[in-house]
């Protein structure tokens, strides 16, 4: 089942008020994966921005070899 047109501006309206790119984070798959894993936006955000903070999404902190 898709997403509906009224979700995806929905998550457009909150990735905008939280002042996050819409090229970076695009809202329908926000959307899709706030759907599928059953959690609200704000949740998502928290649970994205949590991995990223404890550095499991970063490959910024990996030595060159």
């Amino acid at each position: 089942m898709g997403i509906k047109n009224e979700v995806v501006r929905q998550a457009k309206k909150f990735l905008e008020n939280k002042n996050l790119s819409i090229k970076c984070i695009k809202p329908r798959l926000f959307a899709k994966v706030s759907q599928d894993m059953n959690k609200s936006f704000d949740d998502l955000l928290d649970v994205i921005s949590q991995k990223v903070t404890d550095g499991e999404a970063s490959t910024s902190n990996k030595k060159a070899d």
